[in-house]
């Protein structure tokens, strides 16, 4: 085979091998999608996980009922490093009682055991040695570490001597001390 043959086959080939390499790529990056299928700003405000007709039951080491939480549903957003609560239904059991706080909304933080109620929040604490009271406020901020509820936003405590609206009215748990702040008036109705 003279030289000048195998020069073009060469050449042939490697034009040829070329083309073919070009035509894949121009072929590839065309059918590659352009577009996500959901939109990046849209994924990063869902929820990246949710969970309907919650029911959860903490008991302690002794076996006996501490706590109860119910939910219509909850929803897990990462971004935001919480979790929100529809319809959120909480009784805290005590030596003292119970309380059963509720509202429209609520909010837990990752990492904590903190509950905050917001929309139509209220809280009812029945004593065992003394005479119920509710809260009703905007917002019903439950805190784990010192086992209070802090009514804020329109809050009012109602008890059968009356009712006493405050800037913030803070209750604990495991006692009968009542805390208000910020303009405090109460209404209350003398026994005839």
């Amino acid at each position: 085979m003279p030289i000048h043959t195998k020069f073009f086959t060469i050449k042939a080939l490697l034009v040829s091998g070329t083309t073919a390499l070009v035509l894949s790529a121009v072929f590839w990056l065309g059918t590659s999608p352009k577009q996500n299928l959901v939109a990046t700003d849209s994924l990063s405000t869902s929820p990246d996980y949710f969970i309907t007709q919650v029911k959860i039951t903490a008991y302690n080491t002794n076996g006996e009922l501490v706590e109860t939480l119910n939910a219509k549903q909850t929803l897990h957003y990462v971004a935001q490093s919480k979790t929100l609560l529809e319809s959120p239904n909480i009784e805290r059991f005590s030596e003292t009682g119970y309380w059963n706080a509720k509202a429209d909304k609520g909010i837990i933080d990752d990492g904590s055991s903190d509950i905050l109620l917001t929309e139509n929040a209220q809280a009812i604490k029945k004593y065992r040695l003394s005479e119920n009271i509710q809260l009703v406020a905007d917002n019903v901020h439950y805190l784990e570490q010192d086992q209070s509820l802090i009514s804020y936003g329109n809050a009012m405590l109602i008890s059968t001597q009356g009712e006493t609206s405050a800037g913030k009215i803070t209750t604990y748990i495991h006692s009968e001390d009542v805390l208000m702040t910020g303009s405090v008036r109460g209404k209350y109705e003398t026994i005839r």
